[in-house]
């Protein structure tokens, strides 16, 4: 089954099947405690127990403490992926 790309063209729809979850939770149980504590404090993309809200404070908190800047980094197959805002 194929569905529209906002771009043009299509692209694949494929439901995960049981075993496919079963070994991505596994992965991730195991994965997770070797990378969780690596990754920056302001990080908040999918990550346990953040969320987008505690990323909008977070970003509120630095506007409010002076910081001038917001970079938002999206990693994409088809582009760069960065974008900042001043």
């Amino acid at each position: 089954m194929t569905i529209p790309k906002p771009g043009g063209g299509e692209r694949e729809l494929g439901v995960p099947t049981v075993l496919d979850r079963f070994l991505q939770q596994a992965l991730s149980q195991v994965l997770s405690p070797l990378f969780e504590p690596t990754f920056s404090d302001r990080s908040f993309g999918f990550r346990p127990g953040r969320s987008a809200h505690q990323a909008v404070q977070a970003a509120r908190q630095a506007i409010e403490d002076g910081q001038t800047w917001v970079v938002d980094v999206d990693l994409d197959r088809s582009s760069t992926g960065f974008s900042t805002m001043p």
